[in-house]
């Protein structure tokens, strides 16, 4: 318990410096897509140790993706172009008897959607500030939320993928998760109508569950508890902000519709 409240702390001290200035904020999310690459290779690749120039171009491949209009301006189509061409040649030519097909699917995967979605990220952190905080209030209440009343009143197992996880501890995460988050959008942000409003918290809320049934049953697959020690307590990026994840990708979605 010691360890997650000193975790807990470091991921609110750290949330807290990266949205005081839009560098800083881009920055720190180049590097939570970067550790979380690695977390997912690591998850696939183990003891077996994917080669420095793979991981090294999987690196700079996700960094262009992120970074765009951020460091650079160049067309989307373009930065995804970049890493298609250059794993296509490595893992054809650079050593074919140790890697196939699926490693390069597997690796252009995880970059382009780790990548867009941490792009997606910086895009909505500049376009108000109120609406990337909106996003960790949605994830962050969602789960809490579902972890306390699951262990306090769960009693009906949600899924196989977690076991810990229970359909009490679900539904009352996401109505909590959907009333913090309505409140803060109606007070904070409020260009909607409040009916509108919670029906996107709602949808929100759920995407964050169904954001951490996804990257558990990843872990699953690969047979690993936590993704890193990155975090005391919490484990890795993913393991922390796997439900975030699945919210920036639902928010950018919405807010292209809207």
């Amino acid at each position: 318990m010691k360890k997650r409240l000193i975790g807990a702390f470091i991921i609110l001290l750290i949330l807290i410096i990266s949205l005081t200035n839009k560098t800083i904020f881009s920055l720190i999310t180049l590097l939570a897509s970067i550790f979380a690459l690695t977390e997912l290779i690591k998850a696939k690749y183990k003891d077996e140790k994917l080669d420095n120039i793979i991981y090294f171009i999987c690196i700079i491949s996700i960094s262009l993706i992120v970074t765009n209009h951020f460091l650079f301006t160049v067309n989307h189509v373009i930065t995804y172009i970049i890493p298609i061409l250059l794993l296509s040649i490595l893992l054809v030519t650079y050593n074919n008897k140790k890697y196939n097909v699926s490693d390069y699917f597997y690796l252009l995967a995880i970059i382009m959607f780790l990548g867009i979605t941490f792009n997606l990220f910086i895009e909505i952190y500049n376009d108000n500030i109120y609406k990337c905080i909106y996003i960790f209030i949605v994830a962050f209440m969602t789960d809490t939320y579902a972890y306390i009343s699951g262990m306090l009143i769960g009693k009906h197992k949600l899924t196989n993928i977690s076991p810990n996880k229970t359909i009490e501890g679900s539904i009352v995460g996401t109505i909590i998760g959907c009333v913090i988050s309505s409140l803060y959008y109606y007070i904070f942000i409020g260009n909607l109508s409040i009916i509108y409003i919670i029906i996107i918290s709602l949808f929100l809320t759920i995407l964050s569950e169904v954001g951490d049934l996804f990257f558990s049953s990843i872990k699953r697959y690969f047979k690993i508890k936590d993704y890193s020690n990155l975090i005391p307590g919490h484990g890795g990026i993913l393991d922390r902000f796997d439900s975030v994840i699945f919210v920036i990708l639902g928010l950018s979605l919405i807010l292209n519709i809207l």
